[in-house]
């Protein structure tokens, strides 16, 4: 009897340790596990717990310090429920969110945003018509991934002080808003400026997993040459210089809209 009941103390007592040593487990001991899902960053200056923690950069893949990351994590992981709370502070990038599994095991992120300065990211979007430049905000109230995809979407993007820097010079296009909806993997977006910049612009896409189309009406409403320019690299201006754009692509994709 005595033994028995030495067994059990000892279970309990395990029990306890264990229990003790999961709510307190330090984040750094968790590093190699996240390590694997970075795809090439790395962390540093890990502290914290795994539940409430923190590193103290983040490393791209050329070894340089892209920012510093927070984040909170529900102990309800434990019973098999993801509940984080991410943020991302850093140079070139700003962001945070909120990440949860739905019932069919998708990720959801919700009151999630986004802020970039284009100019740091230049070199990555650097094109034939230039590089953009100017701040991006991308405001989310909820997206649904399955397999990296979006199925569903709502949310808002700003691209403010827009331009294009060519190798002649930067061209203004001024404010530029986007509006986000997607719903059974098909995303859509409605564009629009605000009716104070040198660029009118109206317009919409749409895409999914198998095909994508952009139709865009692009008007200047100043006599810059570089913006006229610009436009014209873009397809035959008509009189009034209004450039309509109309551009498909993928298994799916629909036939582009004749703009009246």
């Amino acid at each position: 009897m005595k033994r028995s009941r030495a067994a059990w103390l000892t279970v309990a007592i395990v029990l306890m340790l264990v229990g003790l040593l999961v709510l307190l487990l330090p984040a750094r001991w968790a590093v190699p596990f996240l390590q694997a899902r970075l795809h090439g960053l790395e962390l540093e200056g890990v502290h914290g717990l795994v539940w409430n923690g923190g590193a103290g950069q983040l490393r791209g893949l050329d070894g340089r310090s892209l920012g510093q990351v927070q984040w909170r994590l529900s102990r309800a992981l434990l019973w098999g429920r993801l509940d984080l709370q991410l943020e991302f502070v850093g140079p070139r990038l700003t962001a945070h969110g909120h990440l949860q599994r739905d019932g069919e095991g998708r990720s959801v992120w919700t009151d999630a945003s986004l802020r970039a300065d284009l100019g740091a990211w230049a070199p990555k979007f650097d094109s034939s018509l230039g590089t953009p430049r100017g701040t991006l905000a991308m405001t989310l109230q909820r997206a649904v991934l399955q397999g990296n995809w979006p199925v569903e979407l709502d949310g808002q993007v700003q691209w403010r002080d827009a331009s294009m820097q060519t190798r002649a010079h930067a061209v203004a296009l001024g404010d530029i808003d986007m509006d986000l909806h997607g719903s059974n993997g098909v995303l859509a977006g409605q564009l629009h400026d605000r009716r104070n910049g040198p660029l009118r612009t109206e317009g919409q896409w749409q895409a999914s997993p198998l095909g994508w189309r952009l139709d865009l009406r692009l008007q200047p409403r100043t006599a810059d040459p570089a913006l006229r320019h610009w436009l014209a690299r873009l397809g035959r201006p008509d009189a009034d210089g209004t450039i309509h754009l109309h551009r498909r692509g993928g298994l799916a994709a629909a036939p582009p809209e004749t703009t009246p």
